[in-house]
């Protein structure tokens, strides 16, 4: 595979040489620039292929970062929701023993509620904090 295009480096040689003869003076020295400008021009293009890959690289480990990150939500979510079930599961077992209490006591539950509110200092200025 030719990495330059002789006929293209010949061509701005003499585009170089006709348009600019002030600055390139001889052919010599048009075909001199026509060169270094072919080999920057390669350079540049393996450039953006590598800058390329490297890019392509980079966004493969986002999107990775971004699916674990997902996943990590998810499962957090998931914990959150647990957690909380849990909670009120330990609530209402607790407001159940509560209102066995009461009804063991012949009151009702708000009455319960209250009583202990009363007995804690609630209400009365009592309360001197936790």
């Amino acid at each position: 595979m030719k990495k330059f295009n002789l006929s293209q480096i010949m061509k701005t040689a003499h585009n170089l040489r006709k348009n600019c003869p002030a600055k390139y003076p001889t052919f010599s020295a048009a075909l001199k620039q026509s060169w270094k400008m072919a080999k920057f021009d390669a350079w540049r293009k393996e450039q953006r292929s590598v800058l390329k890959a490297e890019n392509e690289a980079q966004e493969t480990k986002r999107e990775a970062l971004r699916e674990a990150s997902a996943k990590e939500h998810a499962i957090n979510e998931a914990r959150r929701q647990a957690q909380r079930k849990a909670q009120e599961a330990k609530a209402q077992a607790q407001r159940l023993i509560d209102e066995a209490q009461a009804r063991k006591q012949g009151i009702s539950y708000n009455e319960y509620q209250n009583r202990i509110s009363w007995q804690m200092g609630y209400g009365r200025g009592m309360y001197c904090g936790d």
